[in-house]
């Protein structure tokens, strides 16, 4: 569990540095982020900071400032965005979970998630991957190893996320890339 942050510069070759730290200590979380904000997650470390948001100015370095809270603790959640809205979906928070959560990531902190809807299965440590429009949640840990992959539309809200498809083979504790 640990609180420092790393920055690398994707346009030039070299090893990380220092950005600044979290406000809390804590690992399993997940980032969303804008063209100029960066929102961390979720997580796990510690007594209630499962359910902790951060946020940074991705221009400038320096330590986390508190955004607010999802609406439970979740470690081990998929985050995903389209530039202005973030999701952290599913996760652990001592039972697999079916839920999303969502956040304008350019609101002014301090600010509670609201529920987005539901994934179709219950399950930690899927990753998430996500277009302008469109995101999606694959794989993750439902009781045994999934391949399910689900599909949201970032501007409705409510419902259960829809079928995209399948991996080609069941896998958790994945991470996805996407230019959001």
């Amino acid at each position: 569990t640990v609180t420092t942050m790393d920055y690398i510069t994707i346009d030039t070759l070299g090893n990380a540095d220092t950005f600044g730290n979290l406000s809390v200590a804590r690992q399993d979380l997940k980032g969303v982020s804008s063209d100029t904000r960066g929102i961390f997650g979720g997580g796990s470390g510690g007594s209630g900071n499962g359910n902790y948001m951060d946020y940074i100015t991705i221009a400038s370095e320096g330590d986390a400032t508190n955004f607010g809270n999802l609406t439970m603790n979740r470690r081990y959640p998929a985050g995903l965005s389209n530039g202005t809205r973030g999701l952290f979906a599913g996760g652990d928070s001592g039972s697999n979970e079916i839920s999303i959560d969502y956040i304008t990531i350019d609101a002014t902190p301090t600010v509670t998630a609201s529920d987005f809807g539901d994934l179709s299965v219950a399950r930690h440590a899927p990753a998430g991957v996500s277009s302008d429009t469109r995101g999606v949640i694959g794989g993750g840990n439902s009781g045994s190893v999934s391949n399910v992959m689900d599909y949201i539309t970032f501007a409705t809200t409510g419902g259960t996320a829809s079928d995209f498809g399948d991996l080609t083979v069941a896998r958790n504790h994945l991470a996805g890339a996407s230019r959001f």
